[in-house]
């Protein structure tokens, strides 16, 4: 899950100047909202297939799901920050039984 902005920084959301577009085409059709904005996977496909990739390295290392931040210029991936991810409990239990399921933590971890 996640969105970006393209021509944008993060000030723009949360100023509201700016709608982030989903980083998924999946995601973009569930939550559309009349939103028409190319996924980042449907607009720029090697760099989705890239912020994937770093994002399994970051979890598997941290062993827990990360808020990311990342920028891209001139067609290369900057990572600027990850964070564990904050979420609810269900949220929480929920990220734990499938990183479980991933062979990512143990079920005692979970």
């Amino acid at each position: 899950y996640g969105e970006f902005l393209i021509n944008a920084q993060g000030e723009d959301v949360v100023a509201g100047i700016r709608t982030p577009q989903e980083l998924t085409k999946a995601a973009r059709l569930v939550h559309g909202g009349g939103n028409d904005l190319p996924s980042l996977e449907e607009a720029m496909p090697a760099i989705f297939q890239e912020l994937e990739g770093v994002r399994r390295t970051l979890e598997a290392h941290y062993r827990d799901m990360q808020d990311i931040e990342f920028t891209i210029q001139q067609g290369t991936l900057y990572m600027l920050q990850t964070r564990t991810g904050k979420r609810t409990t269900p949220a929480a239990l929920r990220v734990a039984v499938e990183m479980a399921k991933e062979g990512l933590i143990s079920k005692q971890e979970a």
